[in-house]
């Protein structure tokens, strides 16, 4: 490799890792952590990582043997650059959409993932641009690239449905123990007309009050804030599980929370620091668990879970399972 080649590939090499160094921030700060709370047991970390070593040893194998001239380089380095910042500003600003949903995300978070989206088909196009000039591919090398970054996203898509379907995390959370010194913590779901619970959201109380009365926990937790002109969730939950006959003395619940994410800061800031506290059992779908706990190893938070027997089609199970993988996707690769 000839001088100015190395030079050129320690200077690429180099925006690749401050990228990768400014995207770990942003998805720290995102949930107002600093990079001292990094942990490589988290499966998104491991992805970012892997992805900018997968790139840094295509940039140098290219150069290395002369594969690729610099420009093509700097000008997907650049784009990629431009795109994080934008993804990154999308965050900081508060654009309207926040009170209208999109496959039951708010409009301004459906927004924000859109743009890292972006930026990650971007980085998954660059990666295929200089493998392919590796292999001594030239002809339609752009196009080829574009479409193996799509090929990329839809595989790592797959890879994450696969993953919900297997329930292979830890086990020892789903392992539950009797002890009235356990929380039970009701994550929110949809509300119906007239303020009526979802059938998610009731089958979920339904599992936590089963839990109450079988001695696995002495008090429950109802979780959940409101779309504009609705009860919040918790409170509808509260309203169904004193229909349902529960002891509401040992019942609390919180509006605040707007989702998975926050609803897990709740429990790290609220719950596990206190020593009365044994487990913490969070209740919710099979199908969302995964990403429940997924949150919670990004957010060092020790938890155990229980799914509620949440009744639906086969077309409704699955519209469901291909949602929370793009969710869970966009979560490992950017904390949203």
């Amino acid at each position: 490799m000839k001088v100015s080649q190395k030079k050129s590939a320690f200077i690429i090499a180099s925006f690749v890792v401050v990228q990768l160094i400014f995207l770990l921030f942003i998805k720290y700060s995102n949930q107002s952590l600093s990079l001292r709370d990094f942990s490589l047991a988290n499966l998104g970390n491991i992805f970012n990582l892997v992805i900018s070593v997968i790139l840094i040893s295509g940039i140098v194998t290219a150069l290395k043997r002369e594969k690729v001239t610099i420009k093509p380089l700097i000008i997907f380095t650049i784009i990629t650059s431009l795109t994080l910042c934008l993804a990154f500003l999308s965050t900081l600003v508060r654009f309207p959409g926040s009170s209208f949903y999109i496959v039951g995300q708010p409009g301004d978070k459906v927004f924000d993932a859109f743009l890292f989206t972006i930026y990650e088909f971007l980085l998954f196009t660059f990666i295929s641009y200089v493998w392919l000039k590796v292999f001594n591919s030239n002809k339609h090398v752009v196009l080829r690239s574009l479409a193996n970054g799509v090929f990329l996203l839809m595989l790592f898509l797959l890879v994450t449905f696969i993953f919900i379907q297997t329930k292979g995390y830890n086990s020892a959370c789903w392992k539950l123990s009797k002890n009235k010194k356990n929380i039970i913590v009701v994550l929110g779901a949809a509300v119906w007309s007239d303020n009526k619970p979802s059938p998610s959201l009731s089958s979920r109380v339904d599992e936590a009050i089963k839990l109450y009365n079988d001695g696995y926990g002495g008090k429950i937790i109802l979780t959940g804030s409101n779309a504009p002109g609705e009860m919040s969730e918790a409170e509808v939950a509260y309203n169904y599980a004193k229909s349902r006959g529960m002891d509401m003395n040992n019942v609390e619940y919180e509006t605040i929370t707007t989702s998975t994410i926050e609803q897990v800061n709740f429990i790290k800031r609220n719950l596990l620091q206190r020593s009365d506290i044994a487990d913490i059992i969070v209740v919710s779908d099979s199908y969302h668990l995964m990403r429940v706990l997924e949150v919670s190893e990004f957010f060092k938070t020790r938890i155990k879970v229980a799914a509620a027997k949440t009744s639906m089609d086969f077309q409704e199970n699955l519209y469901r399972q291909l949602r929370e993988s793009i969710v869970l996707n966009v979560f490992w690769s950017f904390a949203l």
